[in-house]
């Protein structure tokens, strides 16, 4: 067999006649709202989430917060002007919102996030910080009085850089950067506003120049210590010796958490109690997936919560009561959440019914959980789960417009024995899907290598089975949804041995349905694009 690669346009020109009935097709795709980060309220009546709709003539998107009541499902904007708000928190007693909206700087003009916090009895929004280099991250103090926040060190050749001496090395960054790496700490501020107090400094910083790759910041349930991640540089070549340290907030004194020396990430105090929560690879092992671990301050490395699961975790969340915690990954063909004890000893996998977990929001002191859920006929919506042996229940109708009277490609499992493992990944089927008629095949490889296609919301796949495609999505060694040993196996195998993985997919999808062998196409992207090439 041959495969051809194929540009995505490409594809959907040359692509099989369509139904008759209506289909999906660029302009439906482009009316999907994209939600981020829910969260629920201390008492669970109430939800934010952020709202965001793309303007494509004027290439950006608009985003606004939402708050919606669990029970009625009623819902209203809480920010309107505003472009570019993110992060809503709700303040410890629920009376308060805060979020990052970017601010103009009057002599520079750029924008950068500031903290701002929204009273819900009425009011404008308050601006609470000033950073002159803006807010990456924060958190509220368990008594609502303070914000820990994440800000870039202002660049200390700023006079050489406004008078055009802006040379810098580029080191261990990519060759694209432009300028150098400047250190991110930890700050303090009132949370009605007031003069910040910094708490960390030094060459090592929170955060690279990688604009995801920002640490968390968390407070500990007596409001004496933060948790954040210490990287030891700003550069994005070094961000693999990120280890945990706690500080003290009234002396400023600092301290590394467990001893490890590095892969260490996400770190969360519990609710309640001593307890912390952080991610790091199985044992230390970089081509392992990543575990969480609950130890508390100076016991050590902890225990590995998910050892009983052996799959990789995506996301967490505490329960308030600090004694178990929400897990979150890819499992075969689902994505999955585990209720677990914070010692690990009692695990129960949750029936999501169907619904693919995205986005991972918190729980409330009633025991709810809130999420971005998806199904392969819906996109995504806001999502509450009770509990672990309650069915999820959608909160938003944000999306149901765009889907309503169209005729959708149906994803499937695939499964296939290949050497010592049994392999995975969807095949979406086009609309009124014929078993007796040859389609075409057009394969998309998902990236990572450590990632996992999973059977969910996917518009891509359903544009091309739109177009008559089957569409298959292989999951090779290297991916995170078969564990350990299946993610270990791309070690020093990184091309062909995925390679194998991928065509003995193909000839499992041949044995099953018909393929038009003269049309197999295939793409990919990041290390799905090295598949492909």
């Amino acid at each position: 067999m041959r495969l051809f690669c194929s540009v995505f346009a490409a594809a959907i020109m040359c692509a099989g006649s369509a139904a008759a009935a209506r289909t999906i097709d660029f302009p439906d795709v482009r009316r999907i709202v994209s939600l981020s980060d829910p969260q629920l309220s201390p008492d669970g009546l109430r939800v934010v989430y952020v709202r965001a709709v793309a303007d494509y003539s004027k290439d950006k998107r608009n985003s606004q917060i939402v708050l919606i009541n669990v029970r009625t499902k009623q819902r209203r904007p809480l920010t309107f002007e505003r472009t570019g708000v993110s992060s809503p928190r709700w303040s410890p007693d629920g009376r308060r919102i805060a979020f990052l909206a970017p601010v103009k700087d009057e002599k520079s003009g750029d924008e950068q996030d500031q903290i701002f916090v929204l009273r819900l009895d009425g009011g404008e929004a308050k601006q609470i910080t000033q950073a002159p280099q803006g807010v990456d991250n924060f958190s509220w103090s368990p008594d609502g009085s303070r914000f820990s926040y994440v800000t870039q060190n202002e660049d200390p050749a700023k006079k050489q850089i406004d008078a055009h001496l802006d040379a810098f090395e580029v080191a261990d960054n990519d060759y694209l950067h432009t300028s150098a790496a400047i250190p991110g700490h930890l700050w303090i501020v009132a949370s009605d506003g007031g003069k910040a107090r910094r708490l960390t400094d030094g060459p090592w910083s929170l955060e690279t120049v990688d604009p995801t790759v920002t640490s968390d910041v968390t407070w500990s349930a007596d409001g004496r210590s933060i948790a954040f991640i210490h990287f030891p540089t700003p550069l994005i070549g070094d961000s693999l010796g990120s280890v945990i340290e706690t500080v003290d907030v009234r002396s400023g004194r600092a301290s590394r958490l467990t001893g490890n020396d590095s892969l260490e990430g996400n770190p969360a105090f519990a609710p309640a109690g001593p307890e912390i929560a952080y991610t790091r690879n199985t044992s230390g092992d970089p081509t392992a997936g990543v575990s969480l671990y609950v130890t508390r301050i100076g016991a050590g490395p902890g225990v590995n919560v998910r050892r009983r699961i052996d799959r990789e975790i995506d996301g967490m969340a505490w329960a308030q009561d600090g004694r178990s915690l929400w897990l979150f990954g890819p499992d075969r063909e689902q994505t999955a959440a585990w209720f677990v004890s914070s010692d690990g000893t009692r695990v129960t996998r949750a029936d999501l019914h169907g619904v693919g977990l995205l986005n991972t929001g918190n729980t409330a002191k009633n025991g709810a959980l809130v999420f971005i859920g998806e199904t392969p006929q819906r996109p995504p919506e806001v999502y509450v789960l009770r509990s672990a042996s309650s069915v999820p229940a959608a909160l938003t109708n944000e999306n149901s417009a765009v889907v309503k009277g169209i005729e959708l490609g149906r994803p499937v499992a695939v499964r296939w024995r290949n050497g010592r493992f049994t392999e995975d990944g969807v095949l979406t089927l086009p609309p009124r899907f014929n078993r007796a008629r040859a389609y075409p095949l057009v394969l998309i490889v998902h990236g990572g290598p450590q990632g996992a296609s999973t059977i969910g919301w996917n518009s891509q796949a359903q544009l091309f089975a739109a177009h008559g495609y089957l569409v298959f999505s292989p999951n090779y060694r290297g991916s995170t949804n078969l564990g350990d040993a299946y993610e270990r196996a791309i070690t020093r195998d990184a091309g062909e041995g995925p390679g194998r993985d991928v065509m003995a997919g193909i000839v499992q999808v041949e044995r099953t349905y018909k393929i038009d062998r003269s049309r197999v196409a295939v793409s990919g992207w990041s290390y799905g694009g090295y598949m492909t090439s």
